[in-house]
This record gives C-alpha cells, sequence and structure tokens, in this order.
C-alpha cells in the first residue's frame, strides 16, 4: 500500500515551514535529552536545531534535506489512527559537512507535519548509526518512563507552551 502524507495535498510544503519549540507542558517530551528545544524548517527544505527555546545555542543550522517520502507509524497506522503519518527527510549529500557543523547528528528527520488544534508536530531523528526504519521503530518500543520510551516529541508554534 502506498502511503501518502495527510498534508501533502492541504498545506505548502507539506506544513513543513515556520518555527516550532517544545511542548514544555508534557515532562516526557520536554525532559527527554533526545529533544531539540526549537527546531526551524524553511521551506521543506533546511532546518535548524536548537538547544535552547530561544534559539540562541544552535545544534546545527541550516541543514539542506531531501523529502523522501511518507511512512505509516507501525504502532498507530491504520488500526488506531489513519492520520498517523510520518514524513521522511535526509540530508542531502554533496553538501560540505563542515559549512555546517552538527547537521550529521541529524542525518535522518522523520516529522508529523503540524496538525491538530492547537497545531502542533512530532519529530525523531538520528545519525549516520540510524535509519527511517529504526526511527519509525520506536513507536514500538515498550512503554519505560526511564529510558523515554515510546520516542515521542512534541512540539507546539513558536510562543505557545502546551499544545497536546
Amino acid at each position: 500500500m502506498q502511503i501518502v502524507s495527510p498534508n501533502a495535498y492541504k498545506v505548502p510544503y507539506l506544513g513543513v515551514d515556520g518555527t516550532f519549540t517544545l511542548d514544555t507542558s508534557l515532562a516526557e517530551s520536554a525532559n527527554d535529552p533526545r529533544n531539540p528545544k526549537r527546531v526551524k524548517f524553511e521551506k521543506m527544505e533546511f532546518f535548524s536545531f536548537y538547544a535552547d527555546l530561544q534559539g540562541s545555542e544552535p545544534l546545527a543550522e541550516n541543514c539542506r534535506y531531501v523529502y523522501r517520502g511518507a511512512a505509516a507509524d507501525p504502532f498507530f497506522f491504520p488500526e488506531r489512527s489513519l492520520g498517523s503519518i510520518w514524513d521522511l527527510f535526509q540530508l542531502r549529500g554533496g553538501d560540505n559537512p563542515g559549512d555546517n557543523p552538527g547537521c550529521e547528528a541529524f542525518k535522518y528527520v522523520i516529522l508529523r507535519a503540524p496538525h491538530g488544534d492547537p497545531i502542533h508536530m512530532h519529530m525523531r531523528y538520528g545519525d549516520d548509526s540510524t535509519g527511517f526504519q529504526a526511527l519509525l521503530e520506536n513507536s514500538t518500543l515498550p512503554e519505560d518512563a526511564a529510558s523515554f520510551n515510546p520516542w515521542w516529541s512534541t512540539y507546539c508554534a513558536e510562543g505557545v507552551t502546551a499544545c497536546d
């Protein structure tokens, strides 16, 4: 079955354009050390990741990505949620990694594009040792609060502190 992002035809750039901050009201999201506190997307191509909510501590900036399609969440789709589709992005090869320090840590990015009311999104990422399948499979890990599994970060539209 071909999976198509539910955002593909409703929102410019699949809804992946703008700045989002970590939902600080959800402890499992806010306290997970894997989650950058702020992410910025420019027209579904350039992503930036920050260690702080204000965006003054960059982890990686202006990383250039290629959209690789959509994939169903292995835990939620289709039985629990037909809208649980992840958009897949891969760091664009060929660029000089020295031009954008830190980008290699975010080589693979999957996200549930902005949705819901209030608007929010979910994101996971991985480096060379990770691939799309491993990131997707995080949804199927047994619940373990100590290791923040399953990994389910929640980001709000910039300026909103609680959105899920």
